[in-house]
């Protein structure tokens, strides 16, 4: 190789003294799983010269794993330090290995203090029957046809991708969490009447219901009991609408469009 082309970046160091290190507040918790295959690996086939990242204050930006590996045999590790990167870089870093679930965006920045992050940890805490995605968009007090915040609702609009983009960037803020808390008790009161209740096409359906001005939710629970049959599962949300309504439409008079 040409001289020209040699250029020192990071140097870098080797220690046992893995106390020096620090978890960054906001990176999500370790896997248990990866850290026991990392153990296997390094007493097997040894300590492998693949560096951690770490900033001026020691704080782990890659490699918490490896790191807690080596804690584990009393081992020692590789490291770079890098100034100046903080938990952005963790985020891009990650995202590039392996996505981000919205849980892992929910609880780094519920670590961070971000109240609107505890916020929604605390509802997805007493409201686990629904998934993550669905639970964001009560408390969005909106419905998505996204099947996954994750991968930044790439099948969603444009409104879904900015939500999407906003939750991961930390600057989601929620909207009305105990309007959110009280569809949620409501979608419950359907499961002894359709064990689909928390299924996500059904949640989302029941979002649009309960901004729709003409839709009342127990006049509807009631004419489920009688109609059980009717409620399966649908494949979408114009599927689902069109099912709701037959429901709520039986014998009345004065039939409602909730479609629309």
């Amino acid at each position: 190789m040409n001289n020209a082309m040699k250029i020192e970046v990071n140097k870098v160091y080797k220690t046992n003294h893995l106390s020096v290190f620090k978890q960054i507040k906001g990176n999500r918790p370790p896997n248990p799983q990866h850290i026991r295959r990392l153990v296997s690996s390094i007493r097997n086939n040894g300590m492998l010269q693949n560096p951690i990242i770490v900033n001026e204050q020691m704080e782990v930006i890659d490699g918490q794993h490896r790191l807690m590996a080596a804690k584990e045999l009393k081992s020692y590790v590789f490291y770079i330090i890098i100034e100046k990167y903080r938990i952005n870089e963790v985020q891009i870093l990650n995202l590039n290995q392996k996505n981000w679930t919205s849980k892992d965006f929910m609880n780094g920045y519920a670590d961070m203090g971000i109240e609107s992050y505890i916020k929604l940890k605390n509802f997805y805490s007493r409201n686990k029957v629904f998934n993550i995605t669905d639970c964001i968009s009560m408390c969005s007090n909106l419905p998505s046809n996204s099947s996954s915040m994750a991968n930044k609702f790439r099948k969603g609009n444009d409104k879904e991708m900015k939500l999407a983009q906003v939750f991961e960037e930390g600057t989601w803020r929620g909207n009305d969490f105990e309007l959110a808390q009280e569809w949620a008790d409501k979608l419950k009161l359907v499961k002894p009447y359709y064990e689909g209740y928390r299924k996500s096409t059904f949640v989302k359906t029941m979002i649009g219901m309960f901004k729709n001005d003409n839709f009342n939710f127990f006049e509807f629970l009631n004419k489920l009991k009688k109609q059980q049959d009717k409620m399966i599962d649908a494949s979408n949300i114009g599927q689902c609408k069109l099912i709701i309504e037959d429901i709520y439409n039986h014998r009345r008079r004065d039939k409602v469009n909730l479609r629309y």
